[in-house]
């Protein structure tokens, strides 16, 4: 008994199907490209702002964590000014013997000093091409208020720890006059003020330090 077997036609794709196949691939490329640029703004801009929030965190974990009698350190800050608003200076802060010793320890007098007899700076991070520190706020949480709404306008911010404290001192154009119960930071990436492409970073009295979207303060871009 002879088997039987059965033969089916060997088919592949066809020309138009091929066409059609291609054309999707196209449309799709085409359209992740093109968001591309976009997602890359604005990424950037949150890691500008992760990184920002990271330092005022080193500072405050160094600055507090400063035990020795000895150290030439009495605590760690950063150091924001708008004349420099691509730049965040970490300092670690001079002891000053003017200055009383809470707990019996030796520590600075919290402020930026970078003139001849001292130069407090440790590291200057440098942020993206074209991204960059917009205003500077003070308050006690949002809405802050910004630069030139305040009086003396924000020109320079300056958030320090000096041990063995946590919580930081909040100054603003290298006085102490007052200490604020909090602060923002705004950034903004090249495509600013359009949606999404601005950010803050908030200091607060308490220790605490959050990233967020928007202004600093209520008014709309």
């Amino acid at each position: 008994m002879k088997s039987s077997k059965v033969f089916f036609p060997l088919r592949g794709f066809t020309l138009v199907e091929l066409s059609i196949s291609m054309a999707v691939i196209v449309t799709l490329t085409a359209v992740l490209l093109s968001k591309y640029p976009e997602t890359a703004v604005r990424l950037t801009l949150a890691n500008t702002s992760h990184t920002t929030s990271l330092l005022l965190r080193e500072a405050q974990v160094r600055g507090s964590a400063i035990d020795s009698v000895n150290s030439s350190l009495g605590g760690y800050g950063v150091y924001i000014s708008l004349a420099s608003s691509t730049q965040l200076v970490l300092f670690g802060d001079t002891v000053d013997a003017s200055v009383p010793k809470p707990y019996g320890i030796a520590i600075g007098n919290s402020l930026f000093e970078n003139g001849t007899l001292f130069n407090e700076t440790k590291t200057i991070t440098t942020l993206p091409d074209r991204y960059f520190v917009n205003r500077l706020c003070v308050g006690t949480g949002f809405p802050f208020t910004c630069n030139e709404a305040n009086i003396p306008p924000i020109e320079s911010l300056t958030v320090s720890f000096t041990r063995p404290n946590p919580v930081p001192s909040i100054y603003i154009n290298n006085a102490t006059t007052t200490s604020y119960g909090a602060a923002c930071i705004e950034l903004f990436s090249p495509r600013a003020p359009l949606l999404g492409h601005i950010r803050n970073v908030q200091i607060f009295s308490s220790g605490m330090i959050r990233n967020d979207i928007g202004r600093c303060d209520n008014l709309t871009p």
